[in-house]
């Protein structure tokens, strides 16, 4: 316990240092790094090193090695100014110590009110992103796995459409029954290539996108099933650095309270799991989140089923 708390404030520290530094949220894939699970999110967006479930393919693929169960994960986001985000995976362990999961991840705005160049008002757009994840990790050692990322990424605009590829990398280890270590390159070599003739004509060309490539680094805790803290240092190489961290507490063996910090802002969140049927678990989880000025709130809903 003593560690978990030095680990916090220390964090806390590091994440009021860094509040006013760079933003990734200019560059092409935003959506990719909102975060996923409302569980996670719950605890500040954080889960580099406490990915051993069914949102693995997104905080780190080598989490997948150590699943006991089959997972079902579907997540939804309730966003204002007509955005959308929802997901869903499927996770499966490979007897005796690797794991597989394919998932599917998409984003978009609705209701665009377009304008000539005279103000009026003409046709309503709307654009969306969307990403298959094909993941596979493999454990080493019972204290060491290795997972990857391979997404296949696409973003329809206008008349436009945008694809490529991209590849994460994560690293798990265990040195300690109550301690892990996540490491987690992330977007490595992900854009978009744009072709605009079919718009511009003569004057079109190829056009490339580039992700933000990112390094996170992570821990997490967990106490007797009862208490867990997890808290990552994330490192973009567009000069964006950000500090996700938060815990979790059991209540009677159904019901997590949680809460965190994502970089500055405040997370919060609660989850329940219970025996959905015969051979099926199911965790419902919940969180919110405080929006920039003019955004509103954000409300995420996870449900996950074991079998």
């Amino acid at each position: 316990m003593k560690l978990a708390q030095i680990v916090f404030l220390v964090l806390i520290g590091v994440s009021i240092t860094l509040a006013d530094t760079g933003d990734n949220a200019g560059y092409a894939g935003s959506f990719l790094r909102m975060g996923l699970g409302a569980r996670s999110l719950a605890m500040g967006n954080a889960g580099v090193a406490d990915s051993e479930n069914g949102f693995a393919a997104y905080y780190n693929p080598a989490g997948l090695s150590y699943l006991k169960d089959r997972h079902l994960s579907t997540t939804y986001y309730f966003l204002s100014l007509d955005r959308q985000l929802h997901y869903v995976g499927l996770a499966f362990p490979l007897k005796p110590s690797a794991g597989i999961s394919v998932a599917w991840m998409h984003a978009g705005v609705t209701d665009i009110q377009g304008r000539t160049f005279t103000g009026i008002p003409d046709e309503v757009y709307e654009t969306g992103e969307n990403v298959v994840y094909l993941s596979f990790s493999n454990a080493f050692h019972r204290r060491i796995s290795v997972g990857l990322n391979f997404k296949i990424l696409s973003h329809s605009m206008l008349n436009l459409t945008g694809s490529g590829l991209g590849f994460d990398i994560g690293v798990l280890l265990k040195p300690f029954d109550r301690i892990s270590i996540g490491i987690l390159l992330k977007d490595i070599g992900a854009s978009y290539t744009w072709n605009t003739q079919d718009l511009f004509g003569d004057r079109g060309g190829n056009y490339t996108d580039t992700f933000p490539q990112i390094l996170k680094i992570g821990l997490a805790y967990s106490h007797n099933s009862t208490f867990a803290f997890i808290g990552d240092v994330e490192l973009s190489d567009k000069q964006d650095y950000r500090v996700h961290f938060g815990g979790e507490y059991l209540v009677g063996d159904i019901l997590f309270l949680r809460m965190g910090l994502d970089n500055i802002n405040p997370t919060f969140g609660a989850g329940l799991a219970y025996g959905f049927m015969k051979d099926i678990q199911t965790q419902i989880d919940y969180s919110a989140m405080i929006g920039l000025i003019g955004e509103g709130s954000t409300h995420v809903f996870s449900w996950e089923f074991k079998f």
